[in-house]
């Protein structure tokens, strides 16, 4: 059974993700892409990590991997990602991103680095602190 202070804290977080989500919109609208968060969170993380399969994105983002096929597809025909095959072994796919992936992804981000910073000058370098220690402590398995 939850407390009422677990049920404030979902409710608060609950918030937080309406407001994270609007703000996303916003950022989806000015880059003026039709990128859903899914979408963005894939690119990223082939950003972040130069290149990468598709197994390996659906598990760290948690997708399936009819999922992932079809949105990296899409990606693909978007020419945001290119397809290349392991020289080693053949039967593996990395995925890269392409010039436009790549511009795509790091325009994207920089708003979301403005739209993340007008939330954080809300706190004190203290709660800033906190807050991502308490994160990392929620995240850690």
């Amino acid at each position: 059974m939850l407390s009422d202070t677990d049920k404030l804290l979902i409710d608060d977080l609950t918030n937080l993700m309406i407001q994270v989500r609007k703000n996303w919109q916003k950022t989806e609208d000015e880059v003026k892409n039709s990128l859903t968060p899914p979408k963005y969170l894939l690119l990223y993380l082939i950003y972040k990590n130069r290149k990468s399969t598709a197994s390996e994105l659906g598990k760290q983002i948690g997708l399936s991997s009819g999922s992932i096929t079809t949105a990296v597809n899409k990606m693909v025909s978007n020419q945001l990602i290119i397809r290349k095959r392991d020289n080693r072994d053949r039967r593996v796919t990395w995925l890269e991103l392409s010039k436009e992936g790549e511009r795509t992804v790091e325009e994207i981000f920089n708003l979301r680095q403005e739209l993340w910073s007008s939330v954080f000058n809300k706190l004190s370098i203290n709660e800033k602190d906190q807050f991502r220690f308490l994160l990392n402590k929620i995240n850690s398995e």
